[in-house]
């Protein structure tokens, strides 16, 4: 005989319940959805039984940073929601998002007067996380062909004194990619499970297969880089004065004084403000010397708040057309630190008051 029973079919927003609803102790869910016209990415994070995070990220350049976070609620299967603001600052528009198992629409909430970011409207496609692997993949790959014509771009169009920069930045680019992503990207806890018995020759270790974060924060990181790198160079001066940037979170300002000192002060945020640090100091005018377009500064510097091992800095700092190098050393490093003033810092004029 036939049967009468139905599958059981839920809409979207109905999942966010789930996990409420007699089954506290089953962790919260989360779904993806993905606008491919416009290469936008819609996240919905359940954050109790009716409350909802929203997370949008725009990705027309690979790697870009671009989100907006709302918060929402969730009644009758409608999700209403505005921006996640500091308490007491004004929300802006609301919006609604409805649904199926497919798709999500997101629409003003009417009523509004002259509602602001239409740039969130629109019809969102839910996405697998086989789908989402791919995506982050390409886009990774994206940011990566950016960079690279990036570079050849400013090898042919850097002229003088800068037309060698682009090789010396490129040749350091894998020691910063890996030191921002160490900083960046934490793997997913590995499943337990229990372990295969090794081949006779003992080589057969399973590849850990990188996740959706993983390619995501490395195409960030490359976007960092070429857009650094597709910068013009402006410079036509060889004075030290100046705002220097290394497109990484990365910053050096410097004075020269009437006494012929070279105010300097560095700081850095590489990633978050856990990795950041700052380092002040100056350098007389006996310690900086000049050979053709390149002039050098040098001296220690001393580090504050910081284990007595490690307060010593010998910093040297060489400029030369429109950047700025900068190079560190020091006996110890502090515990915990994996940030880093060391790199190329491009040079802009000091701000006009």
């Amino acid at each position: 005989m036939k049967s009468c029973l139905q599958p059981l079919r839920i809409p979207v927003l109905a999942f966010f319940l789930l996990a409420a609803c007699g089954r506290g102790a089953e962790p919260l869910t989360t779904a993806h959805y993905y606008d491919e016209e416009s290469l936008r990415y819609l996240t919905l994070r359940q954050t109790s039984a009716t409350g909802v995070e929203v997370i949008m990220r725009w990705a027309s350049e690979p790697g870009s940073t671009g989100m907006w976070t709302g918060q929402g609620t969730r009644k009758d299967n409608l999700l209403t929601f505005a921006a996640l603001v500091d308490e007491g600052q004004d929300r802006g528009s609301y919006f609604i998002a409805k649904g199926g198992e497919s798709k999500m629409e997101i629409l003003f909430k009417p009523g509004q007067k002259m509602p602001q970011d239409p740039g969130i409207l629109g019809i969102y496609r839910r996405v697998s996380d086989e789908k989402r692997l791919q995506l982050a993949r390409k886009e990774s790959q994206a940011a990566d062909e950016r960079l690279s014509a990036a570079m050849k771009e400013a090898s042919r169009t850097w002229s003088g004194v800068d037309k060698t920069v682009p090789a010396e930045w490129k040749a350091r680019w894998p020691a910063l990619l890996g030191r921002w992503m160490k900083i960046a990207y934490q793997p997913p806890e590995p499943v337990k499970t229990k372990p295969a018995p090794l081949s006779a020759a003992g080589k057969d270790v399973p590849t850990v297969e990188k996740d959706v974060n993983y390619w995501l924060k490395l195409a960030q990181v490359t976007a960092s880089a070429y857009g650094f790198m597709q910068q013009p160079v402006v410079l036509k001066s060889s004075s030290w004065d100046g705002e220097y940037d290394d497109g990484f979170g990365g910053h050096v300002s410097i004075r020269r004084a009437k006494d012929g000192k070279l105010r300097v002060n560095l700081n850095c945020t590489r990633v978050n403000e856990n990795q950041g640090a700052d380092l002040a100091g100056q350098i007389p005018p006996e310690s900086v010397t000049t050979k053709n377009d390149e002039t050098t500064a040098a001296a220690v510097f001393i580090e504050t708040d910081v284990p007595e091992a490690a307060k010593e800095i010998s910093i040297t700092l060489k400029r030369k057309g429109g950047f700025l190098w900068v190079e560190t050393k020091r006996k110890a490093t502090p515990p915990g630190s994996l940030s880093w003033f060391d790199g190329i810092y491009r040079w802009s004029p000091v701000p006009k008051e």
